[in-house]
């Protein structure tokens, strides 16, 4: 985004904008806030799309409301008691949190603004307390500072091989991590940043004649607005030359001054499924069924969990794929398809599906797609 204030670009901050989307971290035990499936609140040690909140500025008194991202309806709430939970009521005094820094970190304190009482986590249980200490968080950008860098007059984004950046055209971004670029600022001047391969480890970096290196080094790149609206201008410090493509897809450095030298920064954000996906595809009556076990047995057969795995083309192979994309590439032990996958697998009866169902148990261990049965 913008500073309200430059013409540069800058890592977005909630103090620039009515929003921002947000992982809650404890730095001490390094666990994110969440809210699965169920709409619970859950602490992970995950980067995923279950774990990001959306922050909401009220715009009377500078509080803000806080809900899933995934999980859109539901709101971050507690009670006087030291309960925190989530609600679907976005204008209760309950709903309401205040943010404020903790001086000498990079940390912050979230407050409830009716109960008065902060935010903190005992590595187990998240909870409100009337002290303030230890309860220091971190609010992480949802994108990690990671961008796909595009040229905006070729359909191509910037990339890189093992020595050397190039561009190519792609709008396969879980494929190729190649592509994508972490920005961070330098903080010795305003304006500057590193821009780092996520693939190679390497730095970005300008010759004097035009050649685009990757280095071990750290190189400095001014991005400042464009006038041609959501892209950028991207300069070289060392060299004040600035980031271009010309008209066969080749970038480089250049002085000249053309239309090719704009590039849009689209910020990568994790994998996840929305409420209306949830919902849309039968998922709620699934997770009714699992809170029903004498229901259970004879549902989750029918939509695909059997004793040989998952039926191809079931709305159980559509579950799985789901939730492996929602959690970046695998299904986890104990959630919603390990559980029926354990009960379809096993054939429970009724008193073992309440068990399978309370504890996520897993025939197995795990799943993967190599567990769904030919059709």
């Amino acid at each position: 985004m913008l500073n309200k204030n430059t013409a540069f670009f800058c890592i977005p901050s909630m103090e620039e904008s009515g929003h921002e989307l947000c992982f809650i971290s404890h730095p001490t035990y390094d666990r994110r806030v969440g809210c699965n499936i169920f709409g619970q609140i859950v602490t992970t040690g995950n980067w995923k799309g279950w774990e990001v909140w959306r922050f909401h500025r009220s715009d009377d008194d500078g509080t803000f409301i806080i809900t899933s991202w995934t999980r859109d309806h539901k709101v971050l709430c507690s009670d006087g008691s030291g309960r925190v939970f989530t609600t679907k009521n976005k204008e209760g005094c309950w709903e309401k949190w205040r943010i404020s820094r903790q001086p000498g970190t990079h940390g912050v304190k979230i407050q409830s603004v009716e109960h008065d009482r902060f935010l903190a986590f005992s590595g187990h249980d998240l909870y409100t307390m009337d002290k303030e200490e230890d309860t220091v968080w971190h609010l992480e950008p949802a994108h990690g500072n990671q961008f796909f860098i595009s040229a905006t007059c070729q359909d191509k984004r910037l990339s890189s091989s093992e020595d050397h950046p190039f561009t190519h055209r792609n709008r396969k971004p879980w494929e190729k991590c190649c592509e994508k670029w972490v920005i961070e600022p330098t903080y010795s001047e305003m304006g500057n940043f590193t821009i780092r391969s996520l693939e190679r480890g390497k730095y970005l970096g300008s010759e004097q004649d035009g050649r685009l290196v990757l280095s071990e080094s750290k190189h400095h790149w001014s991005i400042e607005s464009s006038p041609h609206e959501g892209s950028v201008v991207i300069k070289s410090v060392e060299h004040d030359l600035q980031l271009s493509c010309d008209e066969n897809g080749h970038a480089h450095t250049t002085y000249r001054a053309c239309g090719r030298k704009t590039w849009r920064l689209e910020p990568i954000m994790p994998c996840t499924i929305s409420s209306k996906q949830i919902v849309g595809t039968g998922s709620a009556a699934i997770i009714s069924a699992v809170a029903a076990p004498f229901a259970v047995v004879g549902i989750v057969g029918a939509i695909g969990f059997g004793s040989g795995g998952i039926t191809a083309g079931s709305i159980a192979a559509w579950m799985m794929s789901t939730e492996a994309i929602a959690a970046g590439g695998g299904v986890a032990a104990g959630g919603t398809v390990a559980t029926l996958q354990s009960i379809g697998a096993a054939g429970l009866g009724a008193a073992g599906a309440s068990v399978a169902a309370a504890t996520g148990a897993v025939v197995g261990g795990g799943l993967s797609s190599a567990g769904v049965a030919a059709a």
